[in-house]
């Protein structure tokens, strides 16, 4: 793409990489961030706690398996969410017969795409929040909701479809009382909580997202080598690279696609569909997000369309609306088709690594039901939510033009 398009190919790739400074940060912080929480043993001590309150009841253990899981992948990433909870399900899988293994192993891959309660929940969002100027506090305001209902009616979905296996299984009881945290624990999560909360009061007193993480990455490093005896330099290696190549180049390329003019054809696409009903602009936005996503990927997906909904000739508040439909549409749809996200990747990876075979039919099975529900109701409640915060004004005012 860079030998074809005209002109320099330095200025694109300066200017997407000046776009992406910032965001490229925090997603590295991030990643340190949860893998000093690893190696600290949080996840496992997440782990004992849900066989705990599952009390060796299948249908328990989901629900706890679940809402566990919501907020750690929340807290530390899509991605790291599967490679975290996977990991941690297979094993309990081979150490129980008595589970199926399929409600549980769905579970953790829905956990993954569902939609961002937190700007910091998957790279997409930090790199589309970044580009319209989308402060931590005021995207949670926006998408807290939307994420519940996404959350609950996948939940609820998924619990219906394999409520046989799930009534059938059989987990293990804890075979004694968790141990007391150790220091490095105590003071990683302590460190972790004072992090999110300095994340939600960054705003209000000026302090950058891509500041607080790092800043808190740093003394995450510093506590890990001086109660958990961790070399920094293991923990920075351990950082996925490979991940943030991936992101960066699929930006790049984005960008260029933008130079030829693909941006503005998805914008009329989306404006042929919406009409000029700002109502169904937002809806349109999140549907095409959600497909697009599912056929090519949510990275190229959201930074494209981030790219054609700022050439749109909308207002500012009708701008972070529209991206904020497309975050939805972009979070949700990866579970539709098995190339949808990197989190699906992952997914399918660490299964074959442990010799369990989900067939990509069953996948598309569930996928497309379970995110047409959740990705209608999420995108109802983003529209609502702007009736009360506008009293319905924004969608008074002529949309896009098609």
């Amino acid at each position: 793409m860079l030998l074809v398009l005209p002109g320099s190919p330095w200025g694109l790739i300066g200017a997407s990489l000046a776009i992406l400074l910032k965001p490229v940060i925090t997603i590295i912080s991030l990643m340190v961030m949860t893998l000093v929480a690893q190696r600290a043993g949080l996840f496992d001590r997440l782990l004992s706690a849900v066989l705990r309150l599952a009390r060796g009841d299948g249908r328990r253990l989901f629900f706890w398996l679940f809402w566990v899981g919501v907020p750690t992948g929340a807290l530390f990433t899509n991605d790291a969410a599967v490679l975290i909870l996977t990991p941690l399900v297979c094993l309990l899988l081979r150490n129980a017969p008595g589970l199926s293994p399929l409600p549980y192993l769905f579970a953790v891959l829905n956990i993954a795409n569902l939609v961002a309660a937190l700007v910091i929940s998957n790279p997409i969002n930090i790199v589309v929040a970044h580009y319209f100027n989308i402060d931590f506090l005021d995207y949670a305001s926006w998408m807290a909701l939307p994420a519940l209902v996404a959350a609950v009616s996948t939940y609820l979905a998924l619990r219906w479809y394999f409520r046989g296996e799930i009534a059938a299984s059989r987990p293990p009881l804890p075979e004694s009382a968790a141990e007391p945290l150790s220091l490095f624990a105590r003071w990683s999560a302590g460190l972790i909580a004072m992090i999110m909360l300095a994340a939600f009061l960054g705003p209000r007193i000026g302090l950058p997202l891509w500041l607080v993480m790092s800043g808190g990455a740093c003394l995450l490093l510093l506590a890990g080598r001086v109660a958990g005896g961790i070399a920094p330099v293991g923990v920075i290696r351990g950082v996925a690279w490979d991940v943030l190549v991936f992101v960066i180049g699929f930006f790049i390329l984005v960008n260029g696609l933008r130079a030829s003019g693909m941006s503005g054809h998805i914008g009329a696409l989306i404006g042929r569909l919406a009409g000029d009903d700002p109502i169904g602009l937002v809806l349109s936005t999140g549907v095409v997000a959600a497909f697009s996503s599912a056929l090519m990927n949510n990275h190229p997906t959201a930074y494209v369309m981030a790219l054609a909904i700022h050439d749109m000739g909308t207002s500012p508040l009708l701008h972070k609306v529209l991206a904020f439909a497309q975050l939805i549409g972009g979070d949700l749809g990866p579970k539709m088709l098995p190339i949808g996200s990197l989190a699906a990747l992952l997914w399918f990876r660490i299964l074959r690594d442990h010799g369990i075979a989900v067939p990509y039919r069953l996948y598309v099975k569930i996928g497309v039901p379970v995110t047409l529900i959740a990705l209608c109701l999420a995108l109802l409640v983003l529209v609502g939510e702007v009736y009360w915060v506008t009293g319905g004004a924004l969608f008074s005012l002529p949309g896009a033009p098609p």
